[in-house]
């Protein structure tokens, strides 16, 4: 799911609900010319949206911008539910003459334009934000990237369109229920962009922070993520309002019953249901479309990738691990993790750099020196950086430098690549996972869990855990001798403690 397609979703479905909601409220006739219009002054304000934000980010005044189109979107929701109390909103836009073209039916139609306006131009600020930090294109051609990300938009952009047409059409039946829609959407996102202001202005020392501010908007914030959900709830529950109400049977006269009507009378009901059926499952369809849309993109797409499975890497009786060529030159990257003295876990891999006709392995700790301990994935021919998303050219890796992963040093011996325990144990430094593994204290022999030990001391690149603070003392006074009398035993504790 394109990162594009979900960020116009989220930053336009307020605009697309609230328009709905209030076009829903208009005669048919007049509700198309609203739209109309409405639709025009939205294109407008969505190119002046992008505009604000890049000036505003070029001289560093984002922050306040967006927490001043925070308050004027609060103002559009306070305007939008007095549009519900005025009595000229239904038939807001008929076409009136000279002389009553004046009071609240030109208040309803200049408040229809400014929610409409501030809405889209909070939303075309909002959708920068979100992907200030994507690139359209990688690259100046024709590729992929392209093609997706520019689907992404013209779907996203024409899923905002009609949403609030289909919306308006299945609201226009129960009154009641959207003004209920309505009341609840302008509560939560008042409430939702208050705290954003607040939050903002907190940050520019326009307000003092307290306690009590501080907890307020952290709560609500908290909830905020799921503000989108809740706006297709309510579209759903307005749905299930629109089926429920049916289409009332046609009567005469004298016909009270089925039987009684005419064929023509029959007809009409039967296309009025059927076109009723159309739109509901419009509507449906529309709005399961982005509520799996934006499930999909929290639950799955969003997630940080994750390593693969590292197999354990035992020395043997020489100290040295064993690993066969023929098992890893498949050109996949294999995983595996050794368990140092102290402790770390310490993740290295193999891949081949070149193909199985050209064996080239590269021998690599499972780290980098700019990103630390994140590790790498393999995804068809590339290598990524899980901390920074950098692709690494294949056939470089071993090599040391940049984002490539820390070279490991190695040997190859009649068919096998040969690493010595004793260079994972200089490699430990880069990593910071540590398991629990049973330990000795070098001055009393006493058996400890690493992770319990009270004190520990580092030697000569060595770690040494101690159960006393006199143990830990006598060891300090004439280390040489201690750490030379003590030969590593390691073996792993029941239970993995990830620090």
């Amino acid at each position: 799911m394109s990162l594009y397609f979900v960020s116009i979703i989220q930053a336009f479905l307020p605009l697309a609900v609230f328009a709905a909601l209030i076009f829903s409220l208009l005669e048919p006739t007049s509700r198309k010319r609203e739209q109309l219009g409405s639709l025009w002054v939205a294109a407008l304000l969505i190119v002046a949206g992008y505009l604000i934000y890049g000036l505003a980010a070029s001289i560093g005044i984002e922050p306040r911008v967006r927490t001043l189109l925070r308050l004027l979107s609060v103002s559009a929701l306070l305007v939008s539910g007095l549009l519900l109390l005025m009595p000229s909103a239904k038939g807001a836009n008929k076409r009136p003459d000279k002389s009553t073209d004046t009071g609240p039916t030109l208040l309803v139609r200049l408040g229809i334009r400014y929610v409409i306006a501030m809405l889209a131009l909070q939303g075309a600020f909002d959708v920068r934000v979100l992907l200030a930090d994507q690139s359209f294109t990688a690259t100046s051609v024709l590729n992929t990237e392209l093609f997706l990300n520019s689907a992404a938009v013209v779907v996203a952009s024409a899923l905002m369109i009609f949403l609030p047409i289909v919306i308006a059409h299945i609201g226009s039946r129960s009154r009641r229920l959207v003004f209920m829609v309505l009341c609840v959407s302008i509560l939560a996102f008042a409430i939702i962009w208050l705290c954003e202001a607040l939050l903002g202005a907190m940050q520019m020392g326009l307000l003092g922070v307290t306690s009590a501010r501080v907890s307020v908007v952290a709560k609500v914030t908290n909830y905020a993520q799921f503000k989108s959900y809740l706006l297709l709830a309510l579209l759903f529950i307005l749905s299930v309002g629109f089926l429920l109400s049916g289409t009332k049977r046609p009567q005469t006269s004298t016909a009270t019953t089925k039987a009684d009507l005419t064929r023509a009378d029959c007809r009409k009901y039967r296309a009025a249901r059927l076109n009723a059926l159309r739109w509901l499952a419009g509507s449906l369809a529309l709005i399961v479309f982005s509520f799996v849309s934006l499930i999909y993109q929290d639950l799955y797409a969003s997630r940080p990738p994750t390593l693969s499975a590292a197999a354990d890497a035992v020395p043997d009786e020489q100290g040295e691990i064993h690993i066969a060529i023929d098992a890893v030159k498949d050109g996949n990257l294999h995983r595996y993790a050794y368990i140092a003295e102290d402790g770390h876990r310490v993740r290295f891999f193999l891949i081949n750099r070149y193909d199985e006709q050209h064996v080239k392995i590269g021998v690599v700790y499972d780290a980098c020196m700019i990103c630390g301990d994140a590790g790498y994935i393999q995804k068809g021919n590339d290598v990524i950086c899980v901390a920074c998303n950098v692709r690494i050219f294949i056939p470089s890796i071993g090599k040391a430098g940049g984002c490539n992963p820390i070279p490991l040093q190695h040997r190859e011996d009649q068919g096998d690549i040969v690493i010595a325990a004793s260079e994972l144990e200089h490699g430990a430094r880069y990593f910071s996972e540590v398991v629990a593994i049973e330990v000795i204290d070098p001055v009393t022999k006493e058996k400890l869990i690493n992770l319990e030990a009270p004190y520990q001391y580092d030697f000569k690149g060595k770690t040494f855990f101690f159960g006393s603070k006199e143990s830990y003392e006598t060891f300090r006074e004439a280390p040489e001798s201690y750490a030379a009398s003590l030969k590593a035993q390691v073996r792993p504790a029941q239970g993995r403690v990830t620090l």
